[in-house]
């Protein structure tokens, strides 16, 4: 789906009060290798939320690096069948961290532009509930900003210790937007 029609989708879904004051941008950079982009939401023209191919990129680099030293991870040992390799189980130790890598980055709020490219195009499909309880943190994040998302059960969202600041960033947002208290 083109850029312009997920955007517009996705600003569709905004609420009367937050129509025009939100805004999502994405932009691609063309003459660095392999194109990383940048995706972003403004809010009154100032960036509150960003996605970096390249910011990730060199965070992740730095903290898998940083976790092949902190649990002594060795290479892959080479092998003239690529099965073997593939199937190694340092092979799978390196995978196993690289993924830890990235939920620890998605904790702090750091995302690659995919993050978000996927969850935008995965929202329009749902219904306000299954946006409220996905296990995308991005689908979560953005159903706080939903027009489905009444006054009533903006009230009754129970914010906990645990909640990831991007899903509280979005909520107070809303929540100021609203008039409504904040928990």
């Amino acid at each position: 789906m083109k850029w312009s029609k997920t955007k517009a989708t996705l600003e569709g879904f905004l609420c009367e009060k937050l129509r025009g004051r939100i805004q999502l941008h994405a932009t691609v950079y063309r003459k660095f290798h392999d194109g990383p982009s940048r995706v972003w939401f403004t809010l009154d023209k100032k960036e509150i939320i960003s996605a970096s191919d390249t910011t990730y990129a060199v965070k992740h680099q730095k903290l898998y690096q940083q976790m092949q030293d902190e649990r002594s991870l060795k290479a892959i040992p080479y092998n003239s069948d690529w099965d073997v390799m593939f199937n190694s189980k340092e092979r799978q130790e390196l995978v196993r961290a690289s993924d830890d890598v990235e939920e620890i980055l998605i904790d702090q709020s750091i995302f690659e532009s995919y993050h978000l490219y996927s969850a935008f195009l995965e929202y329009g499909s749902l219904s306000i509930d299954e946006a409220m309880e996905s296990e995308n943190v991005i689908i979560r994040a953005y159903s706080m900003l939903d027009r489905r998302l009444g006054k009533r059960r903006l009230k009754k969202i129970e914010i906990t210790q645990d909640t990831h600041p991007f899903i509280l960033t979005f909520y107070k947002i809303r929540c100021e937007v609203e008039g409504v208290a904040l928990l």
